[in-house]
This record gives structure tokens, sequence and C-alpha cells, in this order.
């Protein structure tokens, strides 16, 4: 994993993944701006458009032209929020990230409560919603999902499955930088260990616009959370089989011993009917668990990069760690080579080769002109003022200094 580290003079990174919120962008950035300087601290507003397809990205360039310290990644189309919140925690820059949604339900002005939370030791600290503003089937919902997690799968969560949190720079650059392609996020933070506080903040109403977060997102959310952090279905499938093969092998015993004793029998479609329709159905259930898993495994082995990214508004650096450049569509500069533009030392954060399997690319040959390039590892270039130099590849690039979330497959 190669991001950069962060920036000794940003204390705190807001950072918010927005899609088709042209309503709420900007009264969001003007509060949490208040908010951040009352606190007299530097910090950073960042932004990931995840591929909104009304004015929001016209409004968040007008955003980052009037103020420095707002900062936007803009994605090529909609990759889903789990890949937005990565981009954000690989591009923030302060010591720790304030994360919150874009639809203005989590109040900014709530955001001294997790700082005050935090100072008193712990790493992550999560906004505990009062009196949720939520439809009721939603609060319903996510209550089941939630007691099923702890109770029936195992699974640790904190009290409050919310998007509402603060957690220190360490911690979300080690979440993000894991290398499984389906995340649950608060789960992950569990995992890692990290010092969990909570505290009790307001949520209000939706101000414009509509949810994004309907019935099917979160049945998705869920089957992400049960694959990606428990074997348990697997288990219940087998003990459903026991079962029904305890049931099935008495119910025989029953009829033949019925048969042989009193010469009696029950003899009929509908009962057989039944038994097949059942045990057709749980087999059915089993292998579409089963497949479930498999298809985790086929899209973990694509290695296919989280997102694209197509305009990154306020960034200084030339090219950003975290992602790759596509030499064809780097900016030509009279007498500049990509070479020369692109990074030539690793991030701090670099690790070695992080996949055993792939074994680091061959040094070129000392008498092989010209940089040696990888062209099949595309992304996008950042566009404006601010980001044009954005598009070269890294011909010194460490063998070992790779992306591990955004490496593309060899």
């Amino acid at each position: 994993m190669s991001t950069p580290a962060h920036d000794p003079a940003v204390s705190y990174s807001v950072v918010v993944p927005v899609f088709n919120e042209e309503g709420n962008v900007e009264a969001l950035a003007s509060r949490i701006a208040a908010t951040m300087e009352k606190l007299g601290v530097e910090f950073e507003i960042l932004f990931v458009d995840d591929g909104s397809r009304d004015r929001t990205p016209e409004l968040l360039r007008r955003l980052s032209v009037a103020d420095a310290r707002v900062r936007v990644v803009r994605f090529t189309r909609n990759y889903g929020q789990e890949a937005a919140v990565e981009a954000l925690y690989l591009n923030a820059r302060g010591r720790w990230l304030i994360q919150l949604d874009g639809d203005l339900q989590n109040p900014p002005e709530e955001i001294p409560k997790l700082i005050e939370k935090k100072d008193e030791g712990y790493d992550v600290v999560y906004g505990v919603r009062e009196n949720r503003q939520d439809s009721l089937f939603r609060v319903a919902a996510s209550r089941a999902m939630q007691w099923g997690m702890r109770s029936m799968m195992e699974i640790e969560l904190p009290e409050d499955v919310s998007t509402f949190r603060l957690m220190s720079a360490p911690i979300a650059r080690l979440v993000a930088a894991l290398p499984e392609r389906r995340k649950f996020f608060s789960a992950l933070i569990v995992w890692s260990g990290a010092r969990i506080g909570t505290v009790r903040v307001k949520h209000a109403p939706r101000q414009v616009g509509s949810t994004h977060y309907g019935f099917a997102k979160l049945l998705n959310h869920t089957f992400d959370l049960i694959a990606g952090f428990s074997s348990k279905p697997l288990r219940y499938i087998g003990a459903l089989g026991i079962a029904f093969a305890l049931v099935g092998l008495g119910l025989g015993s029953w009829v033949i011993t019925r048969k042989l004793l009193w010469d009696y029998g029950i003899m009929g479609w509908p009962s057989l009917f039944a038994a097949v329709v059942i045990l057709g159905g749980v087999q059915l259930i089993a292998t579409s668990v089963i497949g479930e898993y498999i298809a985790r495994i086929y899209v973990q082995a694509q290695a296919r990069p989280l997102y694209n990214i197509a305009e990154r508004l306020n960034f200084h650096e030339r090219q950003s760690p975290d992602e790759l450049v596509r030499v064809s569509m780097a900016p030509a500069q009279e007498g500049v080579g990509a070479s020369e533009l692109a990074p030539t030392t690793p991030s701090p954060l670099a690790t070695a080769n992080p996949n055993p399997r792939t074994p680091a690319p061959a040094p070129a040959p000392a008498s092989a002109p010209g940089p040696a390039s990888a062209p099949g590892t595309a992304f996008a270039p950042a566009s404006g003022s601010a980001t044009a130099a954005a598009g070269a590849v890294s011909a010194t690039r460490p063998a070992g200094a790779r992306p591990l979330a955004k490496e593309v497959a060899q």
C-alpha cells in the first residue's frame, strides 16, 4: 500500500462521500468550515463524488476554487459507497479523519463532541444517533440486522453502525489498505483492535433529496458483512442437513416398522410431493449460500481496481500515490519526460511487494533505452489547473511500492 503520509499542518480531515447531493453540498461545506474554524484547528474538507449525475460535480468545483481547503476526488462513474470511503481514507492528509454523510443528517455542529471524546484516549469515536430521523422500516431493519450479526453470526459491531465517526489516520489507512474487495468498514475497525468509544449526537431529517439507501442496498450490505466476517451460514447449512437426515431416517424407520408389524402403510403423492419440494428448496438455499462465497473468491481473484478517478481538485501532488495513470493520457509538456514528472521515492507507509504470489518485476537492463512503462495499468489522470501534472507514470517507482488496494493484475 502506497499512500501519502499525513500533512503535519492538517490536524483534521473532514471526509464526505457524495452522490447526487446538489441540494446539500454547499450548505454542508459551509457548516463544516464554520464548525472547524470555531475549534481553531487546521483542517481540510475532502469530498469524493461517486459518479453524480446532477450538478454536484459543478458545485464541488466552485467550492474548491473558492476555498483551497476543499479538496475533491471525482469518480468516472458510480462505484458504490465503500469504494468512495476507501478513496477518502487513502487521500486524506489529516492526523484524524472525521467522516459524515453528505445528506446533512449528521449535523456538522456535533463534530466537537467526537473530538472531545477522542481526547479520552480513543482511536475511533462513533456518533450514536439520538431520536433517529429515518423511516420506521429503515430503523427496524437496521436494528434487526445488527442483532442478527451479533447473536447469530457472532460478528462484533459497534453500538450503532453509523458512518458519523472520528478515527485516527493510521487506523483508517490500515483498513483501507486491506486487500479484500468488498469491505464493511465498521467491522474492519473492530477487527483492527482500535480503542472504540461512542458519544450521543443529534440526528436530523434529510432536508433535500431522497435517500440512496433502500432495502436492496441494506440487504446487499448485510450479505457483504456475513460473507466477509463469518462462516456460520455454512455451518448452519450442515446442521440443517443433519436435521433433515435424522427426520427422514426416523420417518422411514417408522413407516417400515408399521408395515411389518401392522401391515399398514401411508402411501400418497401429497406427502411425497411435499418432501421433494422441501428438500429441493433447502438444496437451492445451500447452493446459493455456497455460491455467494465462491463468487466473492472470483471477484477477489480478478483484482480489479475498486474505482477509476476522473478528476482531482486542489491536489498539489503531481501523481497521487494511490492511483495508476495511463501513459498515453499523460499531459504533454515540452522538454519534460514522464519519468521526470513522477515521484521517485516511495511513501513512508509503502510496504514491500504485498502479494507474495506475485514476484516483483525484474529491473530493466542498464542498456535498455527509454523509461519502462506499464501501459496496461490504467487510471485516468486528473484535470484542472491544480492537478494538470497528475498524469505521469513513474518509470523509477520502486517495485515494492505498488498500491495494494489499487493494484491491477499483471
